[in-house]
């Protein structure tokens, strides 16, 4: 269970992101849109930029599997100043999820994942994966494509699930 919630799981919706950048890029391009505006976009004046939700995907992802994994995540310095900078970031990260094996995971129902903005307090094992890690991973990835999307961006639900979708033929069993 771990494993594909903490390496499948993220890895797809991280894959479907690059994707969506990718046609991003292009669309930036020729609407003369430079990296240092599109990093800046946001959804709010109060909300973190879009460059900073990417930062964000990339640090959920790699600190679930490590954390659940008992061992220290790498640290990314949150410099990234351009879309291929972000989406680097983001293959590094599919990269590094994906040194995890399910024996990754055999001590994960106890590893304890502590939050300075939760003092005094800590999340075990499914409790932090299923009520903190993976929503709020999954709340920085909405915001990234909101945030493109309302800026006129020609996204679609299509672009955020991504291509690949675990479809079979009717015939298949």
């Amino acid at each position: 269970m771990f494993y594909q919630t903490l390496v499948t799981l993220p890895t797809l919706r991280m894959k479907a992101l690059l994707s969506l950048l990718e046609k991003v890029k292009i669309q930036a391009s020729e609407k003369g849109i430079d990296d240092a505006t599109l990093l800046e976009y946001r959804l709010a004046p109060d909300m973190l930029p879009f460059a900073r939700q990417i930062q964000i995907v990339s640090d959920n992802a790699k600190w679930m599997a490590s954390r659940m994994a008992w061992v220290e995540a790498p640290k990314y310095e949150d410099n990234e100043k351009t879309l291929d900078e972000l989406m680097t970031r983001l293959e590094k990260t599919i990269a590094y999820i994906a040194t995890f094996t399910e024996e990754s995971f055999q001590n994960a129902k106890n590893a304890e994942a502590r939050f300075s903005w939760f003092p005094g307090k800590k999340m075990v094992g499914e409790g932090y994966v299923f009520t903190y890690g993976l929503p709020n991973f999954f709340f920085h990835v909405v915001t990234a494509y909101d945030i493109l999307r309302h800026n006129g961006f020609q996204i679609g639900k299509s672009d955020y699930i991504g291509d690949e979708i675990a479809l079979l033929d009717d015939t298949d069993s």
